[in-house]
């Protein structure tokens, strides 16, 4: 006859594994949110028939890797959104998720605090485009990934480095991409010169100039300059633009479009009905 189980027994180990296995689900739930379960109980626990409770596992912040790595792989989407947002998942479960088939899940790991040199290389390395971007615009990246996304064959992907790299060295190359998608977020990085804005407000590129207009960071002598300049969309965002003075204002009420002129005439608040030429 086998012996009752003692009192240690119970409400230890193997009551835990007995539980674990019980029909009701409420139960199990119970042994995936202990904290006494053992985490050998808790890897076994991963093939639990019940989403509920492999999201609890997924999200418990001590949960062990190998846990985590067999939910990573979870049918579930909201259990491998668990495990990527968990801040105990070790970086070899996240390069796992860099190829996951929801971009919910990928689009979360440029910011997990686990993911370092590894993960990113692992991201560079994806065929997901706005994964590589959203990386690139994490900021406070290392050289190697740097380097490896400003040859990123996506203009999107440079443009989000030129906005938010804090290498000075690194900015100015961008300056210079080929693409005017590029060279135009370098005018929205905080640490773009007074000499780089200038040299960006004089871009071949009416793109870039536009949004050089739109940095609130070009001194009055560009801001007049740009009043002439050849591009109508360049003038109206000057027209436009709040920060834009009086002084450069009055000279876009005269300009030969219509759509300027009347942009900067509305920021003056002149009543145009009673302009001279006017009927």
């Amino acid at each position: 006859m086998r012996p009752r189980p003692t009192a240690s027994e119970t409400s230890g180990g193997t009551d835990l594994a007995a539980r674990a296995r019980a029909r009701k689900v409420a139960v199990r739930l119970a042994v995936a949110a202990d904290p006494g379960t053992p985490p050998e109980l808790l890897e076994a626990m991963a093939a639990d028939p019940s989403r509920t409770i492999r999201r609890a596992l997924a999200a418990r912040s001590d949960a062990p890797a190998g846990l985590l790595r067999a939910l990573a792989g979870d049918p579930d989407l909201k259990t491998r959104q668990a495990v990527a947002e968990n801040p105990a998942c070790p970086p070899a479960v996240l390069i796992v998720l860099v190829d996951d088939p929801h971009w919910s899940v990928r689009w979360s790991l440029p910011d997990h605090p686990a993911a370092d040199a590894e993960v990113r290389r692992a991201i560079c390395r994806s065929a997901d485009e706005v994964l590589r971007r959203l990386l690139a615009e994490s900021g406070g990246l290392d050289g190697e990934t740097n380097a490896t996304l400003a040859a990123d064959p996506s203009a999107d992907v440079r443009a989000g480095l030129a906005a938010h790299t804090g290498d000075p060295h690194l900015l100015a190359v961008l300056m210079t991409d080929a693409d005017p998608k590029v060279r135009a977020r370098a005018t929205q990085n905080p640490r773009t010169t007074l000499d780089g804005y200038r040299i960006l407000a004089n871009d071949k590129s009416a793109l870039v100039r536009a949004a050089a207009v739109q940095s609130d960071r070009l001194p009055l002598d560009e801001l007049r300059r740009l009043a002439h300049d050849p591009s109508v969309n360049v003038r109206w965002w000057l027209a436009a633009w709040p920060s834009t003075p009086q002084a450069v204002l009055r000279v876009l009420a005269e300009d030969p479009h219509p759509e300027v002129a009347s942009q900067a005439q509305a920021r003056l608040g002149w009543n145009t009905r009673s302009m001279p030429g006017r009927a």
